[in-house]
């Protein structure tokens, strides 16, 4: 059976309490006799004999003993003495223990009454120094019990336990893994326990217990810092009551602050810390927090280069973070869910950050492997400012920051890289099932600045997805107004709707504001293929509305040319071939003619560029075919250059290119 860390100074604390209560049974069984018979002396030749026919340990010797006794009334003795170089060597299944100690004294007055029996009083408390105790655990293939943990607490504060002060100024425990090597003070009093061990210093009643780290304590995990990091102040609180012991656990590194709070159940400390059951018993009382402050100036200053840059937009803004937990029983036997909420609140000039992410995490304690992981987001405050985009290019491809890796990668490295157990390891290698909520609800949700649109972008969305696919849900915009092409538009409402496995739907009310009529788009259906219903104000045919989008007027009062690119622009949109939005580009361009070739389903356009050139551009539902560029030279002479896909007998693609000098006489 391997030996854990815990046990392993467990059973130095009973080494300790052994070698006391070893030294204490001998001096009462001395006191006893001298206090009845004070010319029986027991000398080092009948201590020998003793341990020989007890045979408690391997072997003992020592350099000198003395037991003295003093005469003070016929009910009072004080006996003193002391061994030197006192070493003894213990050996059982499960450890074997070698210690040297150069002092052992002691001076005590013992007393008897009628009334209060026998009493004593310590003139000088119980010492022990020494300069070696070597512990070897074993690995014992036979389950042993257990220790009462509390019992043996109860026992240091019992009334026949002397004062006692012990120095040892090392102690070696040989694990295979990791030998360790330290010093170790413990005091006590009547009603205070003191302790130092590896700058940890432990103070100590019967109902409290304190322990504070040194001052500068190493994390123990490579957080990739720029210099290691420190523990400031790290302090363990545990109050002992009468069923149950609750601590408390503070921390502070640099500007984050952590603590952590839970409960033990007395009982349970009866039995093995490391079933999964008193796991979950401490685990369902376990709850924390971690603050940090100045999350921006912290990652700067204590991140080493270039990942001590948080990513866009979060760069641009101070604030704070917040991390609590929580747990919670599980279906699944042995098991608990873990409760995370995180808080981010962060704000700059332009722009701000604040949300929760909610996550519920279960872990099955025999194994430590993961449930299905539910994630939910929560946007409280939320307004970013885009970089500036050109109106009259596509917008930039969003390229991932090469500093930062998949967050399973970075999570499984550092696994593997910690001294961790075998079984926490192999949670890294788990394929997570994770479940999504993703919420922005409120008119102060979430805002987006761009200067494409004249006014903010109010948003709301409430999204559940599962296996990176939206299954439920929708997205929803705020009344917006803006100028799109050069044009006036008003979206009073605008709502995609998702249910899978159906195709995500769009309700939506367009309005375009013109000088003399406002034409109003209703839009509703599948996003791919929507149902459209024109009406304007005043009232007006369908034709007409499409004239007034395109040229601004009903079409009584187009010249012959305008009427007809209106016309043929109802054609193609009642056809599907054209779609609204080139449609309205169109009506914030010069447009000069619209045509459609049934033979080959290509669309062409002729678009005015000023006094003397046009653009003439074509294309089919595989995109554009054809360009090219008409030039006046004056009195009916015409340039025309062009480029065309072409598809040779070979079955390869080209382009062809071309100039036409053409003159136009009129009759």
């Amino acid at each position: 059976m391997k030996i854990s860390p815990k046990q392993i100074f467990f059973r130095l604390f009973l080494i300790i309490c052994g070698l006391i209560g070893l030294v204490l049974i001998t001096v009462v069984t001395i006191a006893v006799t001298f206090f009845y018979n004070p010319t029986l002396f027991i000398n080092p030749k009948n201590l020998d004999y003793a341990l020989t026919k007890t045979q408690v340990l391997k072997s003992w010797s020592w350099k000198d003993a003395q037991i003295n006794h003093q005469w003070i009334a016929w009910n009072k003795r004080r006996f003193y003495g002391g061994f030197q170089d006192l070493c003894l060597v213990y050996d059982n299944p499960d450890v074997n223990v070698d210690t040297c100690m150069e002092k052992v004294s002691w001076n005590v007055e013992l007393f008897w009454s009628m009334n209060e029996g026998f009493k004593y009083v310590i003139y000088e408390p119980l010492e022990i120094e020494s300069s070696k105790l070597v512990i070897a655990p074993k690995d014992n293939p036979e389950e042993t019990p257990p220790p009462d943990i509390m019992s043996y607490w109860d026992m240091v504060w019992n009334p026949l336990i002397p004062d006692f002060k012990v120095t040892m100024k090392k102690i070696d425990i040989l694990k295979k893994e990791k030998p360790l090597s330290f010093d170790l003070k413990v005091t006590k009093k009547p009603e205070l326990l003191e302790a130092e061990a590896l700058g940890f210093n432990l103070q100590a009643t019967k109902k409290k217990i304190t322990v504070f780290a040194p001052k500068k304590l190493l994390v123990p995990y490579d957080l990739k810092t720029t210099n290691p990091l420190y523990f400031s102040h790290i302090k363990l609180e545990a109050d002992i009551l009468e069923t149950h012991i609750p601590l408390l656990l503070t921390a502070r590194i640099e500007s984050a602050e952590f603590k952590m709070q839970t409960d033990i159940l007395k009982s349970s400390l009866k039995e093995d810390l490391t079933t999964p059951k008193f796991m979950k018993e401490v685990a369902l009382a376990t709850t924390a927090e971690l603050k940090v402050t100045k999350l921006k100036d912290t990652v700067y200053r204590l991140v080493r280069p270039p990942f001590n840059i948080l990513p866009a937009p979060i760069n641009a803004m101070e604030g704070n973070l917040r991390i609590r937990l929580a747990t919670m029983n599980y279906t699944e036997k042995d098991s608990v869910e873990f409760k995370i909420k995180t808080e981010l609140d962060m704000s700059g000039p332009k722009q701000d950050l604040k949300f929760a992410v909610n996550a519920g995490v279960p872990v099955k304690l025999k194994d430590y492997t993961l449930g299905p992981i539910n994630l939910g987001l929560e946007l409280e405050k939320v307004k970013l400012l885009l970089p500036k985009l050109s109106r009259t290019r596509l917008p930039p491809q969003l390229i991932p920051d090469k500093r930062f890796k998949n967050t399973s990668v970075v999570v499984r490295e550092n696994l593997n890289e910690q001294n961790l157990p075998a079984k926490v390891k192999k949670t890294s290698k788990q394929n997570l099932d994770i479940n999504m909520h993703l919420q922005a609800l409120g008119e102060n949700a979430l805002h987006i600045n761009t200067n494409l649109l004249d006014e903010t972008l109010k948003l709301n969305f409430d999204l559940l997805i599962a296996n990176g696919e939206v299954k439920e849900g929708f997205i929803q915009t705020f009344p917006l107004t803006t100028t799109v092409f050069k044009r006036k538009i008003v979206i009073p409402s605008l709502k995609l709707i998702f249910k899978a496995p159906l195709e995500p739907q769009i309700i939506a009310v367009v309005e375009f504001h013109l000088p003399e009529y406002k034409v109003t788009l209703e839009l509703e259906g599948p996003v791919s293929n929507p149902r459209q219903a024109f009406s304007s104000v005043p009232p007006l045919p369908l034709d007409d509305i499409y004239a007034v989008i395109l040229f601004g007027r009903p079409l009584s009062g187009l010249d012959p040319d305008d009427r007809t690119a209106a016309k043929k622009s109802n054609q193609l949109l009642s056809q599907g071939i054209l779609s609204l939005a080139v449609l309205y580009y169109f009506a914030g361009s010069p447009v000069e003619s619209i045509g459609y070739d049934p033979d080959s389903n290509e669309v062409s356009a002729q678009i005015g560029l000023g006094s003397k050139n046009s653009l003439r551009v074509g294309g089919s539902g595989t995109g554009l075919n054809s360009a090219g560029v008409r030039r006046s030279l004056g009195k009916g002479w015409y340039i025309d250059s062009s480029v065309q896909r072409t598809t040779r007998d070979n079955g390869t693609s080209g382009q062809d290119y071309g100039v036409l000098l053409e003159r136009i006489i009129s009759y």
